[in-house]
């Protein structure tokens, strides 16, 4: 063996070393949360339940075999170490080959691609455009890694990683790469001053996709669903609204359905407070805001120059008489504001929100 091919197969061999030393970070959370942080999350979780006064010594006959079916399934069932198989394997592996695609050759297409490829404008060069569209690949896979090691180390700490955070992950691995690539597609059919420079731009771009997929998709569908006709729609009603709520909160969120203010409002509190690492009086506040945004719709942002932001802020203003100067500051009809709040006021009729607002001055 030269010398040549000596070195050719130790920067191989460092770089599969390197690789797998990367992707290693999945597995290893995962047992450190199966080893080390499940106990002390059962704890925690029991002292939340007291002070809300959630205990099962405060319930009876069914309600209280419903309440232990509920713990012996989320500590038992939903982290059983056999579960995160499939899913960190699979991210893993799909890691794996992504980093490869970038790093891999003796011209790794992150460190020499795109300079190499920025005359690329035509789809007829098909070696060109092939290397373009794995290079936007294998950035969005880089950009979904950089992603993900925050979403575990983050949920880690929080003491909430469950097998669907990896599921989480893996999804937005493959919604990121596909994005990609019709971003690059998308991309081509601009006009040639534009398209170059995006060309140009393109590893920060794919980069993005991975970190932020949805909001990629949406600069996509917006482009392409102008040249359609519009139909009316419902309002979204989108957690973005919401006032505190990071992505990574929506993130989470999502994994239990919750992936709008409707959904939101309407989730059991006592599911929330189980299944999520959130502190009980952020969820409890997110849960309020939302009561209030499903009957204010567009009107949210303007009852929050008033000071109301949540169902209770408004119930109280009525109470003190005070309806008519947050009309007039928020410029919002007055019919319209007693509409909205006799609305909040007859869904909380309907919830125990009350108890839990008094209970959560205990904590």
């Amino acid at each position: 063996m030269d010398q040549s091919s000596a070195q050719d197969l130790q920067q191989g061999v460092m770089l599969v070393v390197g690789i797998i030393t990367l992707c290693s970070v999945y597995a290893s959370t995962a047992y450190s949360f199966l080893k080390y942080r499940i106990p002390k999350k059962r704890r925690e979780y029991e002292r939340v339940r007291k002070l809300l006064g959630l205990a099962l010594e405060t319930t009876e006959g069914d309600a209280k075999e419903e309440e232990e079916d509920l713990i012996t399934r989320i500590f038992q069932d939903e982290f059983r170490g056999v579960d995160y198989v499939l899913p960190v394997t699979f991210v893993t592996v799909f890691t794996i080959l992504g980093l490869w695609v970038l790093f891999s050759g003796k011209t790794p297409l992150i460190l020499s691609g795109i300079f190499d490829l920025s005359d690329c404008s035509s789809k007829k060069d098909l070696l060109c455009y092939s290397r373009l569209s794995l290079l936007a690949i294998g950035m969005a896979v880089l950009g979904a890694y950089v992603w993900s090691l925050q979403y575990i180390v983050r949920r880690l700490i929080n003491m909430d990683l469950a097998p669907n955070a990896f599921y989480s992950i893996g999804t937005r691995m493959v919604l990121a790469t596909f994005t990609s690539v019709v971003l690059y597609h998308l991309i081509q059919s601009f006009e040639d001053p534009i398209k170059n420079e995006m060309i140009g731009n393109l590893p920060a771009l794919a980069f993005l996709t991975g970190m932020f997929p949805q909001r990629i998709l949406k600069f996509i569908q917006e482009k392409t669903l102008s040249m359609m006709p519009s139909e009316t729609k419902a309002s979204p009603l989108p957690l973005t609204m919401i006032e505190g709520m990071t992505l990574f909160n929506r993130v989470r969120l999502a994994e239990l359905n919750i992936d709008n203010a409707q959904n939101l409002a309407n989730a059991n509190i006592r599911e929330l407070i189980v299944r999520t690492p959130f502190n009980p009086l952020l969820i409890f506040d997110w849960l309020t805001q939302a009561k209030l945004y499903i009957y204010a719709k567009k009107d949210i942002t303007a009852l929050r120059k008033a000071a109301i932001r949540t169902n209770f802020d408004l119930i109280h203003a009525q109470r003190r008489g005070d309806l008519s100067q947050v009309a007039d500051v928020s410029g919002i009809e007055l019919k319209r504001l007693e509409m909205i709040c006799h609305s909040v006021e007859e869904d909380l009729k309907n919830s125990f929100l009350e108890t839990v607002r008094t209970n959560l001055t205990k904590l």
